[in-house]
């Protein structure tokens, strides 16, 4: 139980206000035009905004189950990918993405929890690998077939004119991954790194 207070705190809760403040799309969304005028903080505040209760109501299970999960495997990498990932994420689609004018919603940092939770999966001892490496094919064909198929394929949306975005979710998989291997590559370099020498 403990270990699901991060994704409550992270994403359940500013999703759930974001919600409730009609004026959460003015404020909070991830627009295009709002962030070049200087409001830096859609790069975070965007990925709380959902389009429907279906949008909400998916992304929140998979973070929820997956970053819990997480959490207890390795508690602060939630709140890394949060802190790091969420404003990545929002500039890659900055840069890669000119035609989008407004982002919202939290399945590409879902996706990126699904790809971190598989990533440490992996290292560990044990069966069970081929179920995540089978999860990490799954995340690969889902951005696929976002990229042909860009209605959503388990979320309904309140507006016709919303689609997925393959590049979002594409995104959050590489942000993830790259926090993983970060951590990785630094770890071995902390762990023998001497102490520092107690003050006098």
């Amino acid at each position: 139980m403990k270990s699901l207070r991060a994704p409550l705190c992270l994403f359940g809760l500013p999703a759930l206000l974001a919600w409730l403040m009609p004026a959460s799309p003015e404020v909070l969304l991830h627009q295009r035009s709002a962030l070049f005028a200087g409001e830096w903080w859609r790069l975070w505040t965007g990925h709380w905004v959902h389009f429907s209760p279906s949008h909400a109501g998916w992304n929140l299970a998979v973070l929820g189950a997956t970053g819990a999960w997480l959490e207890h495997l390795q508690p602060g990498w939630l709140i890394r990918l949060a802190a790091l990932g969420a404003p990545l994420i929002s500039l890659i689609l900055l840069a890669s993405e000119p035609g989008m004018q407004a982002y919202g919603g939290l399945s590409a940092l879902a996706t990126g929890t699904t790809v971190l939770l598989a990533l440490v999966q992996l290292q560990r001892p044990g069966p069970g690998r081929s179920w995540w490496w089978a999860i990490l094919w799954l995340v690969a064909a889902k951005c696929g077939l976002d990229a042909m198929h860009p209605a959503p394929l388990f979320a309904g949306w309140d507006q016709a004119s919303l689609r997925n975005s393959a590049v979002a979710h594409a995104a959050g998989a590489a942000v993830a991954a790259t926090l993983f291997l970060t951590r990785s590559l630094l770890a071995p370099a902390l762990a023998t790194s001497p102490a520092l020498p107690p003050s006098p």
